[in-house]
């Protein structure tokens, strides 16, 4: 995850050789039934957790037992499904995320989650500080985090140059320790838009909150669904924008 490269390093007018340390990014091509569905640009971890949530947060497949097998060979990652028609009708819409990503959710088919969990003011700060205290976070400055956490706390916090990217290998994480999303949120690092409450809207996890900003149709999805939008999270206050806390 973590490469150290050579720079000059310059201070006050003053230029110095220094050892910096960066985030490591490498393409992985995703192939489904034999097809090139897309080529994500992501951080080397959890790629396995990063395939399997990206299937399912893209409602590619809605059930395990619906994938017939996962090889990941260096920069390819190949899906088989027991559908073999399961990718051909699927149509993709490109990203607000860096990288020019794309997605398969239909915005017009929205369901809405149903469950009374939630959280209180005190849980999403502490959740959100967990998520900030990552080591590569920290150490580089170069990825996005995101942490996925029930009322008994921490479930599983992933790394990726791509905020998108860690939304999905924290619900890959979930989904192969059989964990229920109704009992969950999620904290990123990054702002929240509409591609990543459709991802949390697809599993079925009922809040997200974030340091950060919210867009507009955020807001608008997660009024028709249910979910809780929560932003600008710090130890002194939060902004909530749809939905409702403890």
């Amino acid at each position: 995850m973590i490469e150290e490269i050579t720079v000059i390093r310059m201070t006050d007018g003053e230029s110095s050789e220094a050892v910096e340390e960066v985030v490591e990014e490498m393409p992985l091509a995703l192939y489904v039934n034999g097809r090139w569905v897309q080529t994500a640009m992501i951080s080397p971890s959890m790629i396995k957790e990063f395939v399997i949530g990206h299937l399912f947060a893209e409602k590619v497949v809605k059930a395990c037992d619906e994938i017939e097998s996962i090889q990941i060979e260096e920069n390819i990652a190949k899906v088989l499904l027991k559908d073999p028609l399961g990718i051909v009708n699927l149509k993709k819409v490109v990203l607000s995320g860096c990288g020019g990503g794309s997605s398969f959710l239909d915005e017009s088919k929205l369901p809405r989650i149903n469950t009374e969990f939630t959280i209180d003011w005190r849980m999403a700060s502490e959740s959100m500080s967990r998520v900030l205290g990552s080591e590569i976070h920290r150490r580089t400055r170069g990825v996005h985090s995101v942490g996925l956490f029930n009322k008994e706390g921490e479930i599983v916090i992933a790394d990726d140059i791509g905020r998108h990217n860690a939304l999905d290998k924290v619900i890959g994480y979930a989904i192969g320790e059989n964990i229920d999303f109704k009992e969950t949120f999620v904290g990123v690092t990054g702002r929240i838009s509409s591609d990543m409450v459709l991802k949390c809207v697809a599993v079925e996890i009922p809040i997200i909150l974030s340091k950060g900003a919210v867009t507009s149709l955020a807001v608008e999805i997660g009024k028709i669904t249910g979910m809780t939008i929560i932003g600008f999270v710090s130890q002194h206050g939060m902004r909530i924008y749809t939905g409702r806390i403890s």
